[in-house]
């Protein structure tokens, strides 16, 4: 069952990479407009830290048998972490005005 769930945790992965991606080009464009700092950058930084995800979930595919002391899960679970976070604080960064947009 481990190695059925192997390639879906790979591609939702990746599917979330295209996503950082996708945020990267777009963000890219609205600081070249803005002239705002090139924190997109950080969605680079994010898709790094997945990439070492992904590696880790391909190479070492036993993570759901792994205990809290195995160096897979700190190997596949802190980056994964580490691109959430950085990949929101620059999301909102560049698009935080829409939520701060009010209707008059």
């Amino acid at each position: 069952m481990i190695l059925l769930n192997i390639p879906l945790s790979v591609s939702g992965l990746a599917a979330v990479m295209v996503v950082l991606y996708i945020l990267a080009a777009l963000s890219r464009r609205l600081g070249a407009v803005t002239k705002m700092k090139p924190y997109y950058r950080g969605f680079y930084v994010a898709m790094a830290c997945l990439a070492v995800a992904i590696g880790v979930a391909v190479l070492w595919p036993p993570l759901a048998a792994a205990t809290p002391s195995d160096l897979s899960v700190y190997l596949f679970y802190l980056p994964l972490l580490l691109s959430g976070v950085i990949s929101l604080v620059v999301a909102y960064r560049y698009w935080g005005w829409l939520l701060r947009e009010r209707v008059k």
